[in-house]
């Protein structure tokens, strides 16, 4: 309960923010809004989306806690994705400006041993936000990732962006990334 007034609370202040109109009809309508959302978040709280959720909600509740984020790491990984976000987006800015220069687009399907859910969600998000690479399906273990050339997936390749990842969970991680195939075509789908 607390939790959806805090919620409403900060929608509604980041309504006000930016609306800039302080008025009744702009305040109202900002009430409408942040409550409609917290009704929304109240029910969607009901389910769980995929079954590695259930099982550590089960596993907090029975005291034994996943993996967790080691937050001093944070504060190193933020700026390193920044710079890598910035190099990637020189190298498809070069590819852009220059025709001659290749674009070799390609599916990269590989696995990972990243420890939980939120840490796949986060290598998906992070390869995603690098220009030049999408991630197309993430299940279970088992990423599509689409890159524009073929520098756009060295990162991948060579582990450096799983392994930084796996950083934020553990000290010293294994090699993250495993079972890695590049479809250049659709028959090989």
């Amino acid at each position: 309960m607390l939790n959806s007034v805090i919620q409403f609370f900060l929608l509604l202040g980041l309504w006000l923010l930016l609306s800039g109109h302080y008025d009744v009809i702009h305040i109202s309508m900002g009430v409408f809004s942040a409550l409609l959302v917290v009704l929304i978040n109240l029910r969607l709280r009901k389910y769980y989306f995929y079954e590695e959720e259930i099982s550590e909600t089960r596993a907090k509740i029975r005291g034994i806690f996943p993996t967790p984020l080691r937050f001093g790491r944070v504060l190193f990984y933020i700026p390193w994705l920044i710079l890598q976000i910035i190099v990637a987006s020189l190298q498809v800015a070069a590819v852009v400006l220059n025709p001659k220069m290749p674009v070799d687009p390609a599916l990269l399907r590989f696995k990972t041993r990243l420890p939980n859910l939120a840490s796949k969600v986060i290598l998906a998000n992070s390869i995603t936000l690098t220009p030049g690479t999408i991630t197309v399906r993430l299940k279970d273990d088992e990423f599509l990732v689409h890159s524009l050339m073929d520098i756009s997936a060295t990162g991948i390749i060579q582990d450096k962006l799983p392994e930084e990842v796996a950083k934020l969970y553990e000290k010293e991680p294994k090699r993250v990334v495993r079972d890695i195939k590049t479809i250049k075509s659709e028959t090989e789908i």
